[in-house]
């Protein structure tokens, strides 16, 4: 379905309790329905290229998603609700409006991959410490002038990029990380 004109999904596609990936990609979709949340079996939603401004509460109950990809958007918030996302992998949040993360972002612990560069964040919440799964976290291109310190004590964290922020200084808690091999962008 992706590359075509859509401005709303079908409402018999609320049906569909089997389906695994949808790829929605390079629409016109501004807003996604609320029964999101019934398509329990997707393991992959692919929506970026899409003036999205919001992603509905529903998208919490997508339990065996394992990655989210919402590129290019104009999401400005995210819900609480992404946290109840507790298969999540990869989370690609490039290219959007978000200033602020919610906490439940923390629950996510098998995420792997984080990309939220080419956004307007300004700070990051202490529960992003909860990633434990996480290798590579993208923030270039955001606002940030400060980092979590629990960033720095994340166990498989291997790439972290901060280029074209506002950080003057990192934290000394992040030499640990640099020590055991992570690379780290300014």
């Amino acid at each position: 379905m992706s590359h075509n004109r859509l401005t709303g999904l079908p409402e018999s596609m609320r049906h569909l309790g089997a389906l695994t990936y949808l790829n929605v990609t390079d629409n016109a979709l501004t807003r996604l329905p609320d029964w999101l949340g019934d398509l329990r079996s997707l393991t992959e939603l692919r929506l970026y290229g899409n003036p999205l401004e919001a992603l509905p509460d529903s998208v919490g109950a997508l339990g065996a998603l394992r990655e989210l990809h919402v590129m290019n958007a104009r999401l400005t918030a995210l819900p609480a609700s992404l946290g109840g996302c507790g298969a999540l992998e990869v989370l690609d949040l490039q290219g959007n409006a978000l200033t602020a993360l919610p906490d439940s972002l923390g629950h996510l612990s098998r995420l792997t991959t984080l990309n939220l560069r080419f956004n307007a964040l300004t700070h990051l919440p202490d529960t992003l410490g909860g990633l434990s799964a996480l290798h590579t976290l993208d923030l270039r291109a955001n606002r940030l002038t400060t980092l979590p310190e629990a960033l720095a004590h994340l166990p498989g964290l291997r790439k972290l990029d901060l280029r074209w922020n506002r950080i003057e200084k990192l934290p000394d808690a992040f030499d640990a990380l640099i020590a055991r091999g992570g690379q780290v962008y300014l």
